[in-house]
């Protein structure tokens, strides 16, 4: 199993329907090549994980790359792990509108995932960094 992280800035032009786009396209993907993982966008900014066998991940990653909408795109951490840490999990989302709302999902979100990130029984270092990272970013 091979994981990578990468960090990422959102285009200026970047719509919600961009985003749905993305989930949609990668979703498709992801399932056709056992990929799994968590992307997290919030403040402009994308993180993501992801899971698999090492070529489809790198396979993917090239795309990643080449996607105009986003910019300075950067792999943070990349290796090999035992498991899967998000098996059923292909996304999480956090929505681009700022209202009350979304800001109650926010926070029940952040605080699911960062109780998640604390039950994680052999984190590796690229799980560690990107827990931190998510943390980081949510309490934007």
């Amino acid at each position: 199993m091979y994981e990578l992280i990468y960090r990422s800035t959102a285009g200026k032009d970047l719509k919600a329907e961009d985003i749905q786009d993305i989930l949609e396209t990668s979703t498709k993907f992801n399932v056709e090549h056992n990929i799994t993982g968590c992307l997290l966008y919030h403040n402009d900014e994308f993180l993501q994980i992801i899971e698999g066998e090492e070529k489809d991940v790198k396979e993917l990653f090239e795309h990643i790359k080449k996607d105009k909408r986003h910019t300075n795109v950067m792999i943070l951490e990349e290796g090999y792990t035992t498991e899967r840490l998000f098996t059923n999990w292909s996304m999480a989302y956090q929505p681009l509108e700022s209202n009350l709302v979304n800001k109650i999902n926010k926070e029940l979100f952040a605080s699911n995932f960062n109780t998640l990130s604390k039950i994680i029984e052999k984190p590796t270092n690229a799980v560690k960094l990107f827990f931190y990272l998510s943390k980081e970013l949510l309490d934007e």
